[in-house]
C-alpha cells in the first residue's frame, strides 16, 4: 500500500518533477513511511539523518516525510528534525503540491488530518514506470477492525471505499498503458462497499474488474478472515483473470490469543475457510502473516500456531515478533514476553516454514508453468539474460531468455525449487511440444 502511495506521489508531481536516483542532485526528497512495526519507524530516523548534510549544502532542497509515521508523530517530527520542511499523513499526500510551494516560500507545514468525509481523488497522469507490467489500484483506505496490536485505524483512519466506476476506470487506464496484472489494495478488501449502499460488494467489484478488456491477471490484498465470504471464495475458479493465490493473515493458531488480538474469528473458523477454499480451488496458493510472542502467549498457544502451520502448509509466510505500537490496546495487556522468548519462537516458526515452503515449492518441479515476465535482471546480453516473473500462484520464477520477453506470458519448465522462488528453463514452442510428449510417455522432463 505504501508502494502504491509512493506512485501516487510521483503521479501528483509528474508535471513539475522527474525522478532521479541520486539524492545529492535532488531538488525534492520525500520519505514515505510505515509504522506497522517499530523497526520500520527506526529506519525513518536513520534514513532521514543521511539527508541532513544535503540540506546544509543546499538550503533550497525540500525534504518531506509522509505516510503512517508522519501521521503518528506529526509536528514532533519537525521539532526533532529541523531540516525537514513538511510532514503529511496518508490523506495529506494529495495536498503535496500545495505543501511543496509553501516549503519553497520558507514555510514548514504539517498535514495529518483524518476526515471521515475524505475521498481518494482520481489522478489522471501516466503511471510512473515505463512499460509497466504490474500495477496496484487502491479500492479503499482505512480500517474499522481495531485489532489490538494494530496502529492502522489511528494512522489511516476509518474505512472509506472508492466509487466502483473510478476503480474500473483506473484499471482500464493501466491496461491501456500496457499493464497485464492488477492487484487491488485495501486494509481489508473483503469489506469494500459495506458502508455505502450504492456500492457493490467486493465479489461484485471483482466481477466488474474481471470484465475489463485486456486484463490478464487479477489479485487482491489484504483479506480479513472474518469477512471472507462464500461468495468471494466462489470467485476463485469462476473469474478468468483472478489468480489462484490468496494472502489470508491468521496471526495466531490459538483461539484464545486471537480473542486477545480482537480478530473476531476462531482457529476452527479459519480452518473451515481454508478447507472451503481448497475444495473450490484445489490449486490455490496460500500465504499468511504470523505474530510471534503476542502478550500472554503461553507455550501451549505457541504450539497451536505451530500445529496450524503444519496443517495448512502455506507456500510462504510473513512472520514477525510482536512489537508495541503507540495507541494500541495490546500495549496495556498483561503478560508481555521477554525479547529472547519472542525471538526463539519466531526462529522456530521460520525454521518450520522453511521446511514446509521447500516441500510446497517442490511440488512444482518438473511442471510447465505459465509465467508473466516482470523483470530483466541482467542486461549485458539481450538474447540470453536472467529474467524474473511470477506464476498465477504468485511463485517467483528465475530463468534465462531474451530480454524482449518482458511483459509477455511464457511457459517455463520448473527445474529447481528454492526457499522463496523457483528456477527453470524457458520453453519455445517446439520445446513445449517435446516436453509435453515426454510427460505423456511417462519420462521425466529434466
Amino acid at each position: 500500500m505504501n508502494d502504491y502511495d509512493s506512485k501516487r506521489i510521483l503521479q501528483l508531481l509528474d508535471d513539475d518533477y522527474a525522478r532521479i536516483d541520486r539524492p545529492d542532485l535532488a531538488d525534492l526528497i520525500i520519505i514515505n513511511t510505515c509504522s506497522i512495526r517499530e523497526k520500520a519507524e527506526h529506519k525513518l530516523y536513520s534514513l532521514a539523518g543521511r539527508y541532513k548534510p544535503l540540506k546544509r549544502r543546499n538550503p533550497a532542497l525540500v525534504i518531506g516525510i509522509g505516510g503512517c509515521v508522519a501521521q503518528q508523530e506529526g509536528r514532533r517530527l519537525l521539532k526533532r528534525m529541523d531540516y525537514v520542511d513538511m510532514v503529511f499523513g496518508p490523506q495529506g499526500l494529495y495536498r503535496l503540491p500545495e505543501m511543496i510551494k509553501e516549503a519553497e516560500e520558507g514555510r514548514r507545514s504539517v498535514f495529518t488530518g483524518l476526515s471521515p468525509d475524505f475521498r481518494i481523488p482520481a489522478i489522471v497522469a501516466p503511471l510512473p514506470e515505463k512499460n509497466p507490467v504490474r500495477a496496484f489500484v487502491t479500492i479503499m483506505q482505512g480500517c474499522n477492525n481495531f485489532c489490538s496490536y494494530c496502529v492502522v485505524p489511528n494512522v489511516r483512519g476509518r474505512e472509506i471505499s472508492r466509487p466502483p466506476e473510478e476503480i474500473v476506470r483506473e484499471v482500464e487506464d493501466a491496461v491501456r498503458q500496457g499493464v497485464r496484472e492488477i492487484t487491488l489494495l485495501g486494509q481489508n478488501v473483503n469489506s469494500y462497499g459495506r458502508h455505502d449502499s450504492r456500492y457493490p460488494s467486493f465479489p461484485e467489484l471483482l466481477d466488474m474488474v474481471d470484465a475489463v478488456r485486456g486484463l490478464a491477471r487479477l489479485r487482491f490484498t489484504t483479506s480479513h478472515p472474518k469477512d471472507l465470504s462464500d461468495e468471494l471464495i466462489d470467485r476463485f475458479g469462476q473469474l478468468d483473470s483472478l489468480c489462484e493465490h490468496l494472502h489470508l493473515p491468521v496471526q495466531s493458531g490459538s483461539t484464545r490469543i486471537l480473542r486477545q488480538m480482537n480478530r473476531r474469528y476462531s482457529r476452527e473458523d479459519y480452518l473451515a475457510k481454508i478447507t472451503r477454499l481448497r475444495e473450490k480451488c484445489p490449486e490455490i496458493t496460500l500465504t499468511t502473516d504470523i505474530i510471534a510472542g503476542f502478550p500472554g502467549e503461553t507455550e501451549s498457544d505457541f504450539m497451536e500456531t505451530i500445529s496450524l502451520l503444519e496443517r495448512v502448509r502455506y507456500d510462504q509466510i510473513f512472520a514477525f515478533k510482536y512489537s508495541k505500537r503507540p495507541g494500541t490496546r495490546a500495549v496495556e495487556l498483561d503478560g508481555h514476553l521477554p525479547e529472547e522468548v519472542k525471538a526463539a519462537r519466531l526462529a522456530a516458526i521460520l525454521e518450520l516454514q522453511t521446511e514446509i515452503g521447500l516441500s510446497q515449492y517442490g511440488k512444482l518441479e518438473d511442471r510447465i508453468e505459465e509465467v508473466l515476465v516482470e523483470e530483466v535482471a541482467d542486461k549485458n546480453d539481450r538474447e540470453n539474460v536472467w529474467l524474473r516473473g511470477r506464476t498465477r500462484g504468485n511463485h517467483v520464477v528465475n530463468f534465462r531468455g531474451p530480454a524482449a520477453l518482458r511483459g509477455m506470458f511464457v511457459n517455463v519448465l520448473v527445474e529447481k525449487a528454492c526457499n522463496h522462488s523457483l528456477s527453470g528453463r524457458y520453453l519455445n514452442v517446439n520445446e513445449q511440444d517435446n516436453v509435453t510428449n515426454l510427460s505423456e510417455s511417462g519420462a521425466t522432463s529434466c
